[in-house]
């Protein structure tokens, strides 16, 4: 055989053998993609018979303060304490200055409008229906009293604590009540009358004075048997009133309004928005003796200050971002803590208002 002819053989030949490889290799596919599918069956039988998945599912935790909450009422314990109180029986308490909060048992769901403290152990909180709720251990334990009703209307708007187990609230219907004994038991100090009392302050040993509705005060000089009624240049009701000394008080409320007395609460100075630049509602205000000035909070995200013989005025929003309305404020050092809509704490010295929940 030439040369040619052995090279063709041989090519014939490897030829030959790659066929028989390609279709030897081909079988053995074939085999696997028909077996495959059973395996498959077969794989997801056994887990479905015999394997049992055990599912993780990790805690949710839910914030203290939902976005949603209305907190109305704080109050001050010691340091850096503070407890709140708002919609459904909510009641906090933070150990930082707000900056981290935790939920205490009320046992109740009805709305409270205000809280108040004595000590690092005893306070009480009122809310809608006239129902109090009391703890003499910090807030571990709540317990729910009995206070005086009405037969018509019932909400508790406002309390304030006092030396020795004092404490008086105020509501609708001329609602004033009286505690000696840290809220255990209460007693009424004025008859039924159709008129909403919105905030209350014990001046001295004797005297008492009451915020009310269109632009009224009410007073009491020996501690609560007797009243008079002092009506004021406001035609706007008042939310809050607060004293510096036995002379000298201010109450705010609607509008803006700004009445102030030097005399103990015989007569009572109007200040309208021309002179003050608030014309926003006023929901609280207090005395700063650290700051040497009033302070004051409302609606949409307003608060001023005034100087103490109320000839300085300067209203503020809180921050260009929150715009939103606040009930009640709690001083602390240089600073107050807020609460409403949102709660957070305004630094009074660099006038910095910072959110305290997210």
């Amino acid at each position: 055989m030439n040369v040619a002819g052995q090279n063709l053989a041989e090519n014939n030949m490897s030829a030959s053998e790659d066929n028989v490889e390609k279709t030897a290799g081909q079988k053995i596919i074939a085999l696997i993609l028909s077996i495959m599918p059973w395996a498959i069956v077969a794989a997801l039988l056994y887990a479905g018979l015999f394997i049992k998945p055990t599912p993780e599912i990790g805690e949710v935790i839910p914030h203290a303060i939902d976005r949603r909450d209305i907190i109305l009422g704080v109050a001050h314990v010691e340091g850096d304490v503070f407890l709140a109180a708002g919609n459904y029986g909510k009641i906090l308490i933070t150990k930082d200055s707000g900056h981290n909060w935790s939920v205490q048992d009320s046992t109740m769901d009805t709305h409270f409008q205000d809280i108040t403290v004595w000590d690092d152990k005893h306070a009480v909180a009122v809310g809608n229906f006239g129902r109090v709720v009391v703890t003499a251990d910090g807030g571990e334990t709540w317990k729910e009293v009995e206070a005086p009703k009405s037969d018509i209307s019932n909400k508790l708007i406002r309390v304030h604590s006092y030396p020795n187990g004092e404490a008086l609230a105020v509501g609708e219907m001329g609602m004033i009540i009286r505690s000696d004994d840290y809220g255990n038991t209460w007693k009424r100090l004025r008859e039924e009358e159709d008129i909403f009392f919105n905030d209350v302050v014990r001046v001295d040993d004797q005297t008492i004075v009451i915020a009310a509705e269109f632009g009224q005060i009410f007073r009491s000089q020996d501690n609560g048997e007797t009243w008079e009624t002092i009506y004021t240049d406001s035609a706007n009701s008042f939310t809050s009133v607060d004293f510096r000394s036995p002379e000298a008080g201010v109450a705010v409320g609607l509008a803006g309004s700004i009445v102030a007395t030097v005399d103990g609460g015989t007569t009572w100075t109007f200040y309208d928005t021309p002179v003050t630049g608030m014309s926003e509602h006023l929901m609280d205000v207090a005395w700063s003796e650290n700051m040497n000035e009033w302070i004051g909070i409302g609606n949409k995200g307003k608060w001023i200050t005034f100087s103490p013989t109320l000839t300085d005025f300067d209203t503020r929003n809180l921050s260009l971002k929150d715009f939103t309305s606040h009930a009640e404020l709690a001083l602390h050092d240089d600073g107050f803590l807020a609460v409403g809509e949102t709660e957070g704490y305004m630094d009074l010295k660099t006038k910095t208002w910072s959110l305290l929940h997210d």
